[in-house]
């Protein structure tokens, strides 16, 4: 049963971070995350997850905020989309002209097939990951906070895909396989238009709901090869 599943992997992945020292906690609004976040440093949330650009519902979106010892230090968030029938790519065409591009078109071209043939319904993105700079030094199992996410937006949510975007270096350094992302697409788009942060070479990486199940099932069933700690916490990889 998945969603049994779900739970036992959420419980695995709360009990190895509270043995490190560190909490999770959801937090539905999203307003609220971003002010929590920028009292520790962070920016505003980019556009795809702000605020300031959509009038989110607990129904759509939360955050969740890292914390040791009662202090916050960081969060990452979540938002979900039903696309229904168009594809990612057409989603993303429509609405960066208006998040990046004031209205005036699509600021991206050369979609991947993953983006525009593969990937359509309901779908959840996963962004505005940061940690505080006095804390980025210290160990943190990254599979346990993102499979921890994932179990909560699919009892939430049962997205077909989960997806985000990771800068090249990272996925080369095998950061998104860490965080538990089963597949990372170079080059699902092209930017014609400069937007800080965005880049044409970052990866496109996804989770799509059967990869979920089948790792749920098997951490479950072997906890031992989800909770490593060798897996470090390092630079602020976040992206919008």
């Amino acid at each position: 049963m998945h969603e049994d599943n779900m739970i036992r992997l959420a419980h695995i992945c709360l009990g190895g971070l509270e043995q490190s020292g560190l909490r999770l906690h959801a937090v539905p609004d999203i307003s609220e995350f971003q002010a929590r976040m920028a009292r520790i440093g962070k920016a505003s949330n980019h556009p795809m997850l702000s605020p300031d650009w959509h009038d989110f519902t607990s129904v759509e979106a939360f955050g969740i905020v890292f914390c040791i010892d009662g202090e916050d230090v960081g969060g990452v968030a979540a938002r979900f989309i039903d696309i229904g029938e168009d594809s990612l790519a057409r989603h993303w065409a429509s609405t960066y002209s208006r998040l990046y591009n004031s209205g005036a078109g699509s600021p991206v071209r050369a979609f991947s097939s993953t983006a525009a043939k593969e990937i359509s319904g309901k779908i959840v993105y996963l962004g505005e990951l940061f940690l505080s700079a006095e804390n980025r030094k210290g160990k943190v199992n990254w599979r346990l906070v993102f499979h921890y996410l994932f179990s909560l937006a699919h009892l939430k949510w049962k997205p077909a895909w989960t997806y985000g975007f990771v800068r090249q270096t990272d996925v080369l350094s095998g950061k998104a396989s860490r965080y538990g992302f089963t597949r990372q697409h170079i080059g699902p788009q092209e930017w014609e238009v400069h937007v800080p942060s965005r880049s044409s070479s970052e990866y496109l990486v996804t989770l799509p709901r059967i990869d979920l199940q089948e790792a749920a099932a098997f951490y479950v069933k072997h906890p031992e090869f989800l909770l490593d700690p060798a897996s470090r916490l390092g630079d602020h990889a976040g992206k919008q």
